[in-house]
């Protein structure tokens, strides 16, 4: 019969061989890449990585400062029908 603590680390070592050979493979795919298309790739990735983070905070922001515009003035601005 197992133990929890046997059956938790036989889970870890299962997950540290799968990030190992994950690992190994992407470092055998980075070796295998000509230098225009890792500089290509690197490019979108930096890009990916600035972008994302950025549209995101900029989307909180804005929510918060809608949030607080609706707290402080306390109604919605009345929509015209035609």
């Amino acid at each position: 019969m197992k133990t929890t603590f046997t059956s938790f680390v036989a889970d870890m070592e299962d997950i540290g061989r799968t990030c190992n050979r994950a690992v190994r493979s992407g470092a055998r795919t980075l070796a295998a890449l000509p230098w225009p298309s890792l500089l290509a790739v690197s490019i979108v990735l930096a890009c990916l990585m600035t972008i994302i983070p950025l549209a995101l905070t900029l989307f909180v922001g804005f929510l918060l400062l809608k949030f607080v515009a609706a707290a402080l003035f306390g109604r919605r601005p009345q929509q015209i029908v035609e």
